[in-house]
C-alpha cells in the first residue's frame, strides 16, 4: 500500500504573496524613484529598487515552484520512505536502512528525525550537487540526512509520526 502525503501549500501561498508584492514595490522604486523621495538624488533608490526587484523575483519564482508542484510530499510504501517536504524529492530511503525514528521540535515546528545505517553511502547517491548538499547540511546538525519537515505536509504531526513508526515496525515484523 503506497500512500502520499501532500504538502502544505498554505505557507508557501502566503510567502508567494507577500514576495509578489515586495517585487513590486522594488520594481516601482527602480521605476519610479520621485515616489520615495522628495530630493533630486534618486541614485540610490533606483540601485535598490533593481536589487530588490532581482532578490525577490528570484525568490517568488522558488516559491511559486512550491506553489504550483503537484509532487506528494511524503511517500510511504512498504519498501521505504521517501521525502519531499522542502519541495524536493529525496531518494527514497528502504526501511531495512532505518535504525531509528525519533521526533524532534525546534520553534514550534515538528520533525521526523529518521536515523539510517549507512548516511555517507545515501548522500553519495544522490546526483543532484544541490541535494546533495541539503542532505549532508542535516547530517551535520542532525547526524542524519534524512529529516522530515512534518509542519510543511498536509497531516496531523502525530497520525504522520504514528505511521511512520508502524510502518518501520510493519517491516521489521515480516
Amino acid at each position: 500500500m503506497i500512500i502520499k502525503v501532500p504538502i502544505n501549500k498554505s505557507k508557501a501561498t502566503r510567502r508567494f504573496t507577500l514576495f509578489v508584492i515586495l517585487l513590486l514595490v522594488f520594481t516601482l522604486m527602480a521605476l519610479q524613484p520621485q515616489l520615495f523621495i522628495k530630493s533630486g538624488s534618486y541614485g540610490f533608490v533606483k540601485v535598490a529598487g533593481f536589487i530588490g526587484s532581482f532578490i525577490f523575483i528570484i525568490g517568488a519564482a522558488f516559491v511559486a515552484q512550491k506553489v504550483f508542484n503537484k509532487k506528494p510530499g511524503l511517500i510511504i510504501d512498504n519498501e521505504g520512505i521517501a521525502d519531499g517536504s522542502l519541495g524536493v524529492m529525496f531518494p527514497k530511503v528502504s526501511w531495512s536502512q532505518v535504525t531509528e525514528i525519533r521526533h524532534l521540535e525546534s520553534n514550534g515546528d515538528h520533525f521526523i528525525k529518521i536515523t539510517i545505517k549507512d548516511p555517507e553511502k545515501y548522500m553519495a547517491a544522490e546526483p543532484n550537487p544541490l541535494k546533495r548538499k541539503m542532505l549532508e547540511m542535516n547530517y551535520n546538525t542532525l547526524r542524519t540526512p534524512v529529516n522530515i519537515a512534518a509542519s510543511r505536509l498536509k497531516m496531523d504531526f502525530q497520525e504522520l509520526y504514528a505511521m511512520v513508526k508502524s510502518k518501520l515496525e510493519a517491516f521489521k515484523t515480516r
